[in-house]
């Protein structure tokens, strides 16, 4: 079985491959302090809870936007899964991936996997939007190839800086958002949860119509992807596809592609 590490800025994923395109996946919060060690006894919990241990991972794939953290999941899967490990850098096309854009190198290493699984997955062009940290928006190109995109401010971004700016002003949970929220509020937390909701909404779907009017081909799909991806899924009229494991099936493209060229 493929074991998938995508590292965050908020959460690293462990993503573990029990089918063609079925995952178990655990995520811990993102913490350059984190061992090797530490990362090996969480996890060995998590596999025991579902029937696994180690022996059961034959492969690895590596994928961190967070510099720090990467030593401690190389230096992980070095010491307790000797099976082919491949770690995806911008600036080793190795990974198979087109990237056209002026500074190869700079593309993220979640944009890259994203752009792996929606050529494969998805008939292009292609606009994946990533709610993470930040929320990113990706041009797939008819040829399969990641052609660059936008980056905006997270949700949670949004959420936290409304909090820490504004002293009289609650910190707001986003789970429970949905497209019927009232758009006028009657309450502080109402008008805070329409304006976080509905002001997203509408940055997310101003970018994807700006970017569709720039973009010179036609029929353009759609995919949300990420944390909050599900939340917004439904509310924004632009959004074709949510696809929950998008990256983790990027990961496991690139992994199976450099296995077969290694």
């Amino acid at each position: 079985m493929l074991l998938a590490i995508d590292g965050g800025n908020t959460n690293t994923i462990f993503g573990l491959r029990v089918g063609a395109d079925e995952y178990l996946t655990w995520r811990m919060a993102s913490a350059p302090a984190t061992t090797a060690d530490d990362y090996a006894v969480w996890l060995a919990h998590h596999l025991g809870g579902h029937g696994y241990d180690f022996t059961a991972i034959d492969a690895v794939i590596i994928s961190s936007v967070v510099p720090d953290s990467l030593p401690e999941l190389i230096a992980f899967a070095a010491r307790y899964l000797p099976v082919f490990t491949y770690i995806l850098r911008a600036d080793d096309p190795s990974h198979g991936v087109k990237i056209a854009i002026n500074k190869p190198e700079q593309a993220g290493a979640d944009r890259i996997a994203n752009t792996a699984a929606a050529a494969h997955e998805y008939r292009c062009p292609v606009i994946v939007v990533d709610f993470g940290t930040a929320t990113t928006f990706d041009y797939v190109a008819a040829d399969g190839a990641y052609h660059g995109g936008v980056i905006a401010p997270g949700v949670n971004l949004s959420i936290d800086a409304l909090y820490q700016a504004a002293a009289r002003l609650p910190l707001i949970d986003p789970s429970h958002w949905n497209k019927d929220l009232p758009i006028i509020g009657k309450t502080t937390i109402e008008a805070m949860n329409s304006g976080l909701f509905f002001g997203y909404v509408s940055l997310v779907e101003g970018i994807i119509t700006r970017m569709q009017t720039t973009i010179p081909e036609s029929k353009i799909t759609t995919i949300a992807t990420g944390g909050l991806g599900a939340v917004f899924a439904d509310a924004v009229e632009t959004i074709d596809h949510y696809d929950a494991d998008l990256t983790l099936k990027g990961l496991a493209i690139i992994a199976a592609h450099a296995k077969e060229s290694a």
